[in-house]
C-alpha cells in the first residue's frame, strides 16, 4: 500500500499470467481420420504366431462331368487346402514425467493424461502408416492400374472415374468370384473426386448435388467408402514441421467380410492382434520419474490380396 494525501490506497498490481483452466490448443489427427482398422480389421488371436487354413481357390469353381449312367459309380471330386501364417510384432512407445515437472505444473495441465494421449496418437499414426504402405503397394495388390494424364480424376473434362472403378470391381469379380464391397482413398483423391462433374450429374436431384461417401457407395453398389485424412510430419526431429497426408493419391477397392472374419470366410486382410492396446505406468526411481508406455502386439497382413484392386495416382 502507499499513502496519498493522508489516505491509504492499494498500489496497482500487474496481472500475473496463469494457464486458463478451460482453454488450450493441441494439434492432432482426429480419430475419424484413421482408416487402418477399416481396411485391415482387428482379429484377436491367442498366440503371437500361428498358422491358418487357406482353401484352394479352385475348389468351388470346378466343372466336373456329373452325368451318371445306370449302375455306374458317381464321379468323385476332392478339395484341397493350404496354410498361411502370421507373426505378431510388438510396437510400443514410452515417455516419462520427472517429479520436478509434476511439482512445477499447474492446472489445467494433466501430465498423465497428456502423456498417455500423445503416445496413443503416435501409435495410431504408426499403425495407419504401416497399413497404408502395405495396401498401396503394387507388389502386394497385383490387380492394379496406374492412371496418368487425362485418365486421372482431377481432369474433369476427359476422365471417367465411374468407368475406372467399375473396371476394378469387374477385375476382382472375374478373378475371384467375389465382388468388392468397400473402397478407401486418401483425402487428396476425395477432394477431387467429390467435385467430378460425371459423379455430380448422377446425384443432381439428391441433396442439392453434394457428393458424400454414402452417396458414392450407393452409386457404386458398395457397403462403404472410407477416406483417410490422417497427416504425418515428414521433417526430422528439430526441423520445421512439414505435414502431409499418410495416404497419398491412391484408391483401393476390396472385399471385406461384414463382421468378424470366421472359418471358411473370405476377406482382404486383417490385423492379427495377440495383445490389444495396453497402457502401462511404472516407476523409474533412478530417473525420479514415472514412465508411461502404450503398446500392442500385432501383424497387419493381407490374407486374400486378390480380392482387391488398387488404383495408383488416381489424381494428379
Amino acid at each position: 500500500m502507499q499513502e496519498a494525501h493522508g489516505k491509504w490506497r492499494f498500489a496497482e498490481v500487474a496481472h500475473i499470467d496463469r494457464l486458463l483452466t478451460d482453454f488450450s490448443i493441441e494439434y492432432a489427427n482426429e480419430e475419424a481420420a484413421f482408416v487402418g482398422l477399416q481396411v485391415l480389421p482387428a482379429l484377436q488371436v491367442k498366440f503371437e504366431s500361428d498358422k491358418f487354413l487357406k482353401y484352394k481357390k479352385g475348389n468351388n469353381f470346378q466343372l466336373p462331368d456329373a452325368k451318371r449312367a445306370i449302375r455306374t459309380k458317381y464321379k468323385r471330386i476332392s478339395w484341397e487346402t493350404d496354410t498361411d501364417s502370421y507373426k505378431c510384432e510388438e510396437y510400443g512407445l514410452e515417455d516419462l514425467i520427472d517429479d520436478r515437472e509434476r511439482q512445477n505444473t499447474d492446472a489445467p495441465m494433466d501430465q498423465d493424461q497428456d502423456t498417455t494421449g500423445t503416445l496413443t496418437k503416435a501409435m495410431l499414426l504408426l499403425h495407419e502408416t504401416r497399413v497404408t504402405s502395405l495396401v498401396t503397394s503394387t507388389a502386394n495388390v497385383t490387380l492394379n492400374t496406374t492412371l496418368s494424364g487425362t485418365s486421372q480424376w482431377s481432369d474433369y473434362d476427359d476422365s471417367d472415374p465411374f468407368a475406372a472403378i467399375e473396371t476394378g470391381i469387374d477385375a476382382v469379380q472375374a478373378a475371384t468370384g467375389m465382388r468388392p464391397n468397400t473402397m478407401v482413398m486418401g483425402y487428396a483423391v476425395w477432394a477431387k473426386l467429390k467435385h467430378h462433374p460425371d459423379l455430380l450429374d448422377r446425384i443432381k436431384h439428391t441433396q442439392k448435388g453434394v457428393m458424400t461417401t454414402d452417396l458414392l457407395a450407393a452409386l457404386l453398389g458398395l457397403d462403404a467408402v472410407y477416406v483417410s485424412r490422417a497427416v504425418k510430419n515428414s521433417a526430422k526431429e528439430g526441423q520445421t514441421v512439414s505435414l502431409g497426408y499418410v495416404w497419398g493419391k491412391d484408391a483401393l477397392l476390396y472385399y471385406r467380410k461384414p463382421g468378424r472374419p470366421t472359418l471358411r470366410s473370405l476377406t482382404f486382410g486383417v490385423t492379427f492382434m495377440s495383445r490389444d492396446w495396453q497402457t502401462e505406468r511404472y516407476r523409474e526411481e533412478t530417473a525420479k520419474s514415472d514412465v508411461f508406455r502404450v503398446s500392442h502386439v500385432v501383424d497387419e497382413k493381407l490374407v486374400a490380396a486378390d480380392v482387391a484392386y488398387l488404383i495408383k495416382d488416381a489424381v494428379a
